[in-house]
Parts: C-alpha cells; structure tokens; sequence
C-alpha cells in the first residue's frame, strides 16, 4: 500500500476522532497543539488505524506522535 493512501486514510481517521473537516488536517498538523490531545480522542483514533490496517498502536504511544505524518510514517513501518 502506498504511504499517500494510507495519509489519506489517516487524516479521515483524524477528522472522525476530533470531529474536524478532513481538509483542515494534512501531514504537517501537530496532533497535540491543532487537534487537541484528550485521550479519547486519540483512543479513537488509534482504533481506526489498527482496525484498518491490522497494526498495533500502544495506548502510551499514540500521544507521543508530534504530527500526522509521523503517525503514518510509523504505520508504514509496522505494516
């Protein structure tokens, strides 16, 4: 699967959890400072993803990605 695909896919994920229009997000938000950083939104989120893509995304990790494109970069790596 192709990195942009799965950005795409992510960024939807995004907009889901924190109930944002998809194109507010892009690869270069910061997760914590324009999203908003409560836990269950990031639960969510983290859901998705290991939903979609059969990858595990540790409750304690999920906070520490700075921006989306580092969240898909980790996906990528672990598919």
């Amino acid at each position: 699967m192709e990195r942009k695909e799965v950005l795409e896919n992510v960024i939807e994920f995004a907009a889901r959890a924190y109930n944002k229009e998809a194109s507010e997000i892009h690869e270069d938000t910061k997760i914590a400072e324009e999203l908003g950083g409560q836990s269950m939104q990031r639960v969510a989120l983290s859901a998705s993803i290991e939903n979609e893509y059969d990858v595990m995304i540790p409750v304690a990790r999920i906070g520490k990605f700075e921006t989306i494109g580092a969240l898909v970069d980790y996906v990528m790596d672990e598919m």
